[in-house]
């Protein structure tokens, strides 16, 4: 018997299931994850946001290649932070022009902690996402996660 579809933002979805792939290691590069930590303190209490651009290695690992900024926000605020969609289009087609794919976001959560609000974890899965990243900051520290959605744990880092 087949799993019964959900219907997200008007599109036929099929919610992750024991099977799927779930990664569970993300490798980064130090230096551009330090960078978004380095604009996660400067920016708070306001979140920001950038899309990952990468590959998938194998069943349990991604390779994030890239972070895209923008400065074209849709909404940003204390607790919430959207790419608008020109953005988001540029960057999915500028994506495919260099044969990567997107793979998800990090966001920041200032004043709060690197997991996913029910708001991350429905965005997540309705654009498809492979991975989330969240960026806590409290008083200028800060603490990454990176999240998928068929896992309670977070991934393990590799710093490339």
């Amino acid at each position: 018997m087949g799993q019964r579809p959900h219907i997200l933002r008007g599109s036929l979805h099929r919610l992750p299931h024991k099977g799927d792939a779930m990664f569970s290691k993300v490798k980064v590069r130090k230096s551009a994850l330090d960078h978004f930590r380095r604009l996660a303190r400067e920016n708070a209490p306001l979140e920001i946001e950038a899309f990952l651009t990468g590959t998938i290695i194998s069943v349990d690992e991604v390779e994030i290649i890239n972070f895209h900024y923008t400065k074209d926000y849709r909404i940003q605020t204390k607790y919430e932070v959207q790419w608008s969609t020109e953005a988001m289009t540029d960057l999915k087609t500028k994506a495919e022009d260099i044969n990567l794919r997107v793979l998800g976001s990090i966001h920041s959560h200032p004043n709060w902690d690197a997991v996913m609000s029910h708001a991350d974890y429905h965005a997540y899965v309705t654009d498809q996402l492979i991975i989330c990243g969240i960026c806590s900051v409290y008083n200028r520290k800060t603490r990454v996660r990176f999240w998928t959605p068929t896992s309670a744990l977070p991934c393990k880092i590799i710093y490339s």
